[in-house]
């Protein structure tokens, strides 16, 4: 039986690692947590939850949420906002490559706007949550 959520991570980390992207998060691309010391801007991206599926007589799949953001040091939500324009440009209706699972669907779900405030200096937070629905292949 494959494993979802670590091949999800696998293919969310292809569809965002790619010029259009780091380009503009130059800090570059990351699941979870970036390393400390990473300059931003750069995405962070994470599952929030996974709940299996029985769509077919296939095997397991799953609909998964993704949280993708971008991080950017700046009291103005303009850079990472314009990060999510491309985050957004490369997840929507994305074509996953997911070992072991065939690819139902790949759509945002909602924004995400966070400001942050460490020590006196601004951290911008602006993304989106995507559900991913995914059958055993």
């Amino acid at each position: 039986m494959a494993n979802l959520r670590v091949n999800l991570d696998t293919a969310v980390f292809t569809v965002l690692n790619i010029a259009a992207v780091t380009n503009e998060a130059t800090g570059g691309v990351f699941n979870q947590l970036a390393p400390a010391g990473t300059a931003p801007p750069y995405v962070v991206f994470q599952a929030m939850s996974k709940v299996d599926e029985y769509w077919s007589f296939t095997g397991r799949g799953g609909a998964a949420v993704y949280m993708i953001k971008a991080i950017d040091r700046s009291p103005w939500p303009k850079g990472a906002g314009d990060i999510d324009t491309q985050i957004d440009s490369a997840m929507q209706d994305a074509s996953l490559s997911i070992t072991g699972h065939a690819l139902l669907q790949c759509r945002r779900e909602s924004d995400i706007y966070l400001v942050e405030d460490l020590d006196g200096v601004v951290y911008q937070h602006i993304g989106g949550l995507y559900r991913i629905l995914a059958d055993q292949s």
